[in-house]
């Protein structure tokens, strides 16, 4: 058995990361039923924020209106891609959430990491589901404690905590340091130090978590 630790770096009102995400799982499910050994491997997440627009507003904007906001012309073109890209990989975009500042759900994902039985990985599912396929707020404490509840958190320890700044200067100091050590764009993920950047097919994935697993194999 290996252990392929994955850094996430990822931002929440990302809708790449999204799909990033579930091409990686793609790629897992088929690495787990087709690399010898690999149903036995062990997977261990870690999430690390990255802000795109760190003064973006409280409540957060309608996502149509903020895309036209930020892309112009572009705008109706992006929106077609992705809900193109979204249907190969299981997301339906419905671009009804609000896109807001994301520094409450970094926070809330880092009190998720650091709670012991927790599984961050559904809370970050449940975030990008509910802003991209539902039409939650990012911004909004009341939805991010649903999705959090949703994963099976206690609704009230989730609103105690989401109530206080406390994981905020961590999750800043994070962000600022993922830029220092090269990271650029989001997604981007580090399994067993292989990078990857974007959210790139899922036989891209397999082949580097396969590099990762031979590299991890002669190391031990």
């Amino acid at each position: 058995m290996v252990v392929l630790n994955i850094n996430s770096y990822f931002d929440t009102i990302c809708p790449w990361c999204y799909i990033g995400e579930k091409n990686l799982d793609r790629a897992i499910e088929t690495y787990r039923r087709t690399y010898p050994g690999g149903s036995k491997d062990e997977f261990k997440f870690t999430y690390k924020p990255f802000y795109l627009d760190r003064d973006a507003p409280t409540p957060g904007t309608p996502m149509r209106e903020r895309i036209t906001q930020k892309n112009g012309d572009m705008a109706s073109g992006i929106i077609t891609r992705l809900e193109r890209t979204g249907r190969g990989c299981g997301i339906n975009f419905t671009f009804q959430g609000r896109i807001g500042n994301t520094r409450d759900s970094h926070r809330l994902v880092r009190f998720v990491q650091r709670e012991a039985n927790s599984e961050p990985r559904r809370v970050v599912e449940n975030l990008f589901h509910d802003l991209f396929e539902g039409s939650s707020d990012i911004s909004s404490r009341q939805d991010l404690a649903r999705a959090a509840v949703a994963a099976g958190l206690d609704g009230d320890e989730v609103a105690a905590f989401l109530e206080t700044d406390e994981e905020g200067p961590e999750a800043d100091e994070l962000a600022a340091q993922a830029r220092l050590d090269g990271v650029r764009h989001v997604p981007t993920f580090e399994i067993n130090g292989f990078r990857v950047e974007g959210a790139d097919d899922p036989s891209e994935f397999f082949e580097i978590l396969v590099k990762a697993r031979e590299a991890a194999s002669h190391a031990a």
